[in-house]
């Protein structure tokens, strides 16, 4: 990792995405195991981040983008290997029906959360929902003796996806890559793991079982892995979904309470989920984007900080509350980041410690645990006045 510091003290930039999957594929090429080449690059690329976030040398969206680009390019490998052996032992999915015939199905992934936003920080989870293209089954091109008959392609692609969660999720010599999870799929645990584009497509019609919180949550989804069609029409199913359709004032009021059922059991302290914290500026963003985002496709952004932008640039936001919430975004998600490099207990917790609190306003350019704990509270007030005012004046319209 020597290789990596010194990247991060003399080269300029981080790697682009592409640059970090040609890298990786580089790297596991030929390999048998690439288990512990996987953990020594994520470790290797966070440590890249990491340096140059201390050293203050990019700012907040530098930062968490970086640290979603790492888990993207692991999560290309994983699956094209484990696809490869899966047709190696189940044969090639193919579409059943249709003008497609006949032609290869393939997996599309969405990414969620934090993931989806690229707003990822150094210990968050990695969201996503599995998809794939047609429904269909599997045959063999090529007979081996590992063949065995084939499959439907609900199964092939739900085995694909229970083996990706299972290289990412397991804890070995190396501890576990990360935190891989498929809950916000249709149907949730109870649903299958990996769901076609067409049962996606009606689980959110307009008249299908989701409900509004999984509509809310569509705003961060992006697509990760998938072919061109594929991916296009994803995006097309989570844009009739979530921003083409008619908002109420009901709903909008029920997206305030699952905000304020989020507090429950969280401290002051908690940055993330507290009042004022991270998830209200979260909250006052996507339900903007949502009750304007069908009559305006610039709104359509799974970043916050671009929603913000795109927001104040539509006039939908008035300047001092879009200032207001975009300091507090960027100051918020800093301290979150810098409080995991501390490697504080708690994610999102200010440390109760008095050196580490010490310590994390030196890393932060305050004077004193007490000036940065006063901007804090000061930041989160406002930022609750100005989220409260959001569904105010949301709520209002539509009533």
């Amino acid at each position: 990792m020597i290789d990596e510091l010194l990247d991060s003290l003399l080269v300029p930039r981080l790697p682009t995405p592409a640059e970090l999957d040609a890298a990786l594929a580089e790297l596991c090429r030929g390999a048998g195991d690439v288990e512990p080449i996987l953990h020594a690059f994520k470790a290797s690329q966070q440590l890249r981040v990491g340096v140059r976030d201390i050293l203050g040398r990019q700012d907040v969206a530098e930062t968490t983008a970086a640290l979603a680009a790492i888990p993207e390019a692991i999560l290309r490998v994983v699956m094209a290997r484990e696809e490869e052996r899966l047709v190696e032992r189940l044969g090639e999915p193919t579409a059943g029906q249709g003008e497609t015939v006949g032609v290869r199905a393939g997996p599309v992934v969405l990414a969620m959360g934090k993931f989806g936003g690229r707003e990822m920080n150094y210990a968050s989870d990695v969201d996503v929902v599995f998809l794939y293209d047609h429904d269909g089954v599997s045959f063999h091109r090529r007979r081996t003796r590992r063949s065995v008959e084939g499959t439907t392609n609900a199964h092939f692609f739900g085995e694909l996806a229970q083996r990706t969660m299972k290289v990412f999720n397991a804890f070995g010599p190396h501890g576990r890559l990360y935190e891989l999870d498929s809950r916000l799929r249709p149907s949730g645990r109870s649903g299958p793991t990996a769901v076609s584009l067409d049962d996606f497509a009606r689980y959110f019609a307009a008249d299908g079982p989701a409900a509004v919180w999984e509509r809310q949550a569509l705003v961060k989804a992006r697509v990760a892995i998938g072919g061109p069609a594929a991916a296009a029409r994803a995006v097309r199913i989570v844009h009739a979904a979530s921003y083409e359709r008619s908002w109420t004032a009901a709903e909008v009021a029920e997206i305030r309470r699952m905000r304020l059922r989020m507090e429950e059991g969280a401290k002051a302290t908690n940055l993330k989920r507290g009042p004022g914290g991270v998830v209200d500026i979260e909250f006052a963003v996507q339900v903007l984007q949502l009750v304007h985002g069908g009559a305006d496709a610039t709104l359509r952004t799974p970043e916050t900080q671009a929603g913000l932008v795109a927001l104040h640039a539509a006039g939908k936001m008035p300047t001092a509350q879009f200032e207001s919430l975009l300091g507090a975004y960027r100051f918020l998600r800093r301290i979150e980041g810098h409080i995991r490099l501390l490697d504080a207990p708690g994610r999102h917790e200010l440390p109760a410690s008095p050196e580490d609190q010490r310590t994390l306003a030196h890393l932060l350019g305050h004077e004193s645990a007490a000036a940065l704990l006063g901007e804090i509270r000061e930041v989160t007030a406002r930022t609750r006045r100005e989220f409260d005012e959001v569904f105010d004046r949301v709520e209002a319209g539509l009533g």
